[in-house]
């Protein structure tokens, strides 16, 4: 077996192990950052998409069988992870490659609420999380300088800010623009522009937005934030990645102290590596997999998971979307696919009661959804033609965004008797929803009715509720080691030198996506580490 060694070892080469390795190698430390997929080049995935007949978001990316995840993609639909007993399917899409999910992010990069670290004080629901908001926003503010978020300043977005934003926003489209004067005119509706780890002027070595419209799936040009940035810079500072290195487990010795992982390699087989602290940073399902993996004789449920809520709490940020036709073109496909949110439903005294939301409208064509439509109409050209055009400029997209709260039901389990291709236990995935969130489904859609009402549009369809792809909750953090994975700084409360860095450590959701979050824990966690090893 090839052992390696490092002061840290990573698991996971996304935001969170990327943005770690960084900060942690500035302090003087080795580290070794091991990811399960291969390493990719953005010329390959623009060519790959170009080729494919598939349009989900991930199907120009690699999908190895020693590094699985899930593909919506097939035709018989996903088979990584069983989801055979739910009633509510997670149609989650996520990457295993170098430089993970970043890659075909949205790079919305809003922040969580104040109040939304403490649920259970203000609203009675959930549970708090084990520090405020004030102690996470200098993290914050490091992080959007890091990624380079681009937004307005002076904005209230309800998020008190201790410094402004690295660049200024990007400007809104036509379609956002026109829409957002009508709406604000004849409602209560207001709107902001929306962070964006995108940029709106050159920045950090990274070209200005070309407005390709193209962010998810890919964004051709680098003017979008990816966690390769980090990737790289880590590299300039002497941390090795190293791809295609599947970890099996994390490895303790006979005093139960943490010593490393293990893991195989496709071609070279079997590896180990050896660190003063193992960070897991591999996604919001992966890593309490493998920390359920990590069983052994004296811990049959996995490793630092006496409380039992390993795989529990997961939550998402389910999505309802509403097609409809405005009375005159909107020009949809020119720039970034959304520039623009409102918050108007974001909070309140009804958290009490059901799930707050966020909305945006999508300045995307969805000429392949169109001409869908048409031809199971049985339209044919030159009709076709005529009204696909017409459709394509009128049509728009908007979409909910809303909050999920943790449902111990709601989790993975380990099958062994049914391995995945890698050789590793099939997940099996418990979900479903709570009163809580089918009342906003219901309360969103009225506001869809409303909204496209006050247009003057015509609704096509109300679709949902639909995966956002945002993976949280299952190793949560917390004070009090009977109820939560780890302490408030991501270290696991039976080990001392393993950490989690990742929104599974989310004891709720909120409305934010998770990213620039995630971003903020691990420069925060690193902080700490380096402070335990004396740096």
């Amino acid at each position: 077996m090839k052992t390696l060694e490092a002061d840290i070892v990573i698991v996971g080469s996304g935001i969170a192990g990327a943005i770690s390795a960084y900060k942690l190698a500035q302090k003087g430390l080795s580290v070794l950052v091991l990811e399960a997929g291969p390493r990719i080049e953005r010329k390959d995935v623009v060519k790959q998409f170009q080729d494919t007949h598939k349009l989900d978001f991930s199907s120009g990316f690699p999908n190895e069988d020693w590094a699985p995840r899930p593909d919506w993609g097939r035709a018989d639909g996903d088979q990584y992870i069983d989801q055979s007993t739910n009633t509510d399917i997670m149609r989650m899409e996520y990457l295993r490659v170098v430089g993970g999910t970043t890659w075909h992010w949205s790079a919305n990069s809003i922040r969580l609420l104040p109040s939304e670290f403490k649920m259970k004080t203000n609203y009675g629901v959930a549970v708090d999380w084990p520090f405020d908001y004030e102690e996470l926003e200098p993290y914050y503010s490091e992080a959007e300088q890091e990624m380079g978020v681009a937004a307005k300043d002076g904005e209230d977005d309800g998020s008190p800010r201790s410094a402004p934003y690295p660049i200024p926003e990007i400007p809104m489209s036509y379609l956002e623009r026109t829409i957002i004067k009508k709406l604000e005119e004849k409602s209560e509706l207001r709107f902001l522009h929306r962070p964006m780890a995108r940029n709106s002027v050159p920045y950090k070595d990274r070209i200005q937005c070309q407005g390709f419209g193209t962010c998810s799936p890919i964004c051709p040009s680098g003017a979008q934030y990816s966690a390769m940035v980090h990737i790289e810079l880590a590299e300039k500072l002497g941390v090795k990645i190293l791809d295609n290195m599947l970890v099996d487990r994390v490895i303790t010795n006979d005093n139960n102290d943490v010593t490393g992982v293990e893991g195989r390699h496709p071609k070279d087989g079997a590896f180990s590596a050896k660190g003063k602290i193992v960070i897991l940073a591999a996604n919001g399902i992966e890593t309490p997999k493998i920390m359920l993996m990590s069983k052994t004789k004296d811990r049959p449920n996995g490793i630092a998971n006496r409380s039992g809520q390993v795989g529990r709490n997961f939550m998402e940020h389910p999505g309802l979307y509403c097609r409809f036709l405005m009375p005159e073109p909107m020009y949809p496909g020119r720039g970034p696919e959304s520039t623009a949110y409102t918050s108007t439903n974001r909070d309140g005294a009804f958290r009490k009661e059901h799930s707050s939301w966020t909305m945006a409208m999508y300045n995307r064509m969805h000429l392949h959804d169109i001409a869908h439509d048409l031809l199971e109409k049985g339209m044919v050209p030159p009709e076709l033609d005529t009204v696909l055009k017409d459709r394509a400029l009128r049509q728009v997209e908007i979409d909910v965004h809303l909050e999920q709260l943790p449902r111990q039901e709601n989790g993975i389990t380990l099958d062994w008797d049914d391995l995945d291709s890698s050789g590793q236990p099939r997940m099996k995935l418990d979900f479903k929803y709570t009163e809580y969130e089918t009342k906003s489904f219901e309360k969103s859609r009225k506001e869809f009715d409303r909204i496209v009402n006050l247009l003057g549009g015509e609704i096509i369809d109300i679709q949902g509720p639909f995966a956002h792809h945002h993976l949280m909750g299952m190793t949560r953090m917390g004070n009090d080691p009977k109820t939560s994975v780890t302490d408030g700084d991501g270290r696991t409360h039976e080990h001392d030198n393993l950490f989690v860095v990742s929104s599974s450590l989310f004891p709720t959701g909120g409305t934010a996506n998770p990213t620039l979050t995630i971003a903020a824990l691990a420069l925060r966690t690193a902080e700490k580490i380096a402070k335990q090893l004396g740096k």
